[in-house]
């Protein structure tokens, strides 16, 4: 587990100086490729899928583990450079199936369209992803513990996978030198995955070896003539991480319960994504966009909202990190306790894009649960220079944000959230 850490720990700030660079020549070159309120939206769910897993350490049983210590078939040494490759790339096959199981089963599709739902395409994207899990993705990877392959070896290279899927969610990169695009997953491989446009759905699953994609008959260039239209196409039309997350499980439990056969039931389920019984069709419909009626979601926000909005999320960054350090030290109770504020935090974020009525609500009581906790968890509390700073940044942060809500306009102005909406601030 401490190398997985350390993979993580080393990645996170070369993710967040790469995605610094790339903002400064997107405004450089004036390309657009950045929106505010999406930036700060997928960071914000990368952040809470961080915490979400603080829920899955905490659980004690896991069935990789299991079938590892009871039928590996090889001792695999941890210093072994040949398994490590071999494991590496086994890996990335099931990646590869694991992937475009995800966007063929609906139940799973549920759990990785937080990925896809960004409207932008840009480096904050990678780090868009989900807190539920992929129902049936651990069985992909059995076969690697009736392998032999340690489990320390398979989340290491999980690890590895992701981190290498990083640099590909760029506009800013063309192509790269031919025999790489014929290899390796590339940035114009992976714009094409993310395309909405029909000629590119469901194509290009692959995390690392593009040849998963050529020998599975799912590859799909990068056309020259085709304008990439990002998304899907049930638009999530929110910043708030937690309909992210739910969005497709709750209309999938409204189809189920809405059709009369129980077939359709099963099948609400398991079929493709878009598949919906004929009767929940007619009684649930619901508007689907495609590259050429897609209109971005967008709530306008003036300066000083923009300001304080990013200040809070900057600030809560150290403090998550500073959480996932110390969780080895926390009771599991605690550790539950506070990934939940934590989610709570990423809630008020969103809360605080969309000038919801609740925001004069949540984000006091975000502000305040801070502090209390941090009274709670520094010793000496009075004398100790974190609490006095996070004091002083409470006492800050709460007379900004009452001088905004002065000068603001009605929050109900702002409810509808199909709608783009100025601000007089």
């Amino acid at each position: 587990m401490g190398l997985i850490v350390e993979l993580i720990l080393i990645a996170i700030p070369f993710f967040f100086l790469l995605i610094a660079t790339e903002i400064y020549v997107d405004r450089k070159r004036k390309t657009g490729f950045y929106q505010w309120d999406d930036t700060i939206s997928s960071l914000n769910l990368g952040v809470m899928s961080r915490l979400v897993g603080v829920f899955k350490l905490i659980l004690p049983f896991s069935a990789y583990v299991w079938l590892y210590q009871q039928t590996a078939l090889l001792s695999i040494a941890l210093d072994s450079v040949l398994w490590w490759t071999v494991a590496f790339v086994v890996y990335d096959l099931g990646y590869y199936w694991v992937h475009r199981l995800s966007h063929r089963i609906h139940v799973m599709w549920g759990s990785h369209v937080v990925h896809h739902s960004s409207e932008e395409y840009n480096l904050t994207t990678a780090l868009r992803q989900t807190g539920t899990p992929a129902l049936f993705a651990w069985i992909v990877f059995l076969p690697m513990a009736l392998l032999g392959v340690p489990p320390e070896m398979l989340l290491a290279c999980g690890s590895l996978n992701l981190i290498y899927q990083f640099w590909v969610h760029t506009q800013h990169i063309d192509k790269m030198p031919p025999w790489f695009e014929a290899v390796f997953v590339t940035p114009s491989h992976h714009r094409v995955h993310h395309a909405l446009n029909k000629d590119y759905i469901d194509k290009n699953y692959a995390g690392v070896f593009i040849l998963w994609d050529k020998l599975f008959n799912s590859f799909q260039a990068e056309k020259n003539n085709v304008e990439i239209v990002y998304g899907v196409s049930h638009q999530l039309n929110s910043w708030n991480p937690l309909w992210a997350n739910f969005q497709v499980y709750r209309n999938l439990l409204q189809d189920a319960l809405y059709t009369r056969h129980w077939r359709d039931k099963i099948k609400t389920f398991l079929m493709p994504p878009g598949w919906r019984a004929a009767d929940a069709k007619q009684g649930l419909p619901r508007k689907y966009a495609n590259s050429k009626s897609l209109q971005k979601y967008a709530v306008a926000q003036c300066k000083n909202q923009k300001i304080y909005v990013l200040t809070q999320f900057l600030l809560l960054i150290p403090m998550v990190f500073w959480f996932l350090l110390q969780l080895p030290y926390f009771a599991p109770l605690i550790s539950v306790g506070l990934g939940l504020f934590g989610i709570y935090h990423c809630w008020v974020i969103s809360v605080l894009q969309e000038h919801k009525t609740w925001q004069s609500l949540a984000e006091p009581l975000r502000l305040l649960g801070t502090g209390f906790i941090a009274y709670a968890l520094l010793q000496p509390q009075v004398q100790h220079p974190v609490f006095v700073l996070i004091l002083a940044w409470i006492i800050a942060s709460l007379f900004s944000f009452t001088w905004l809500l002065k000068q603001a306009k009605p929050a109900a102005v702002y409810d509808n959230p199909q709608a783009s909406h100025q601000s007089d601030v």
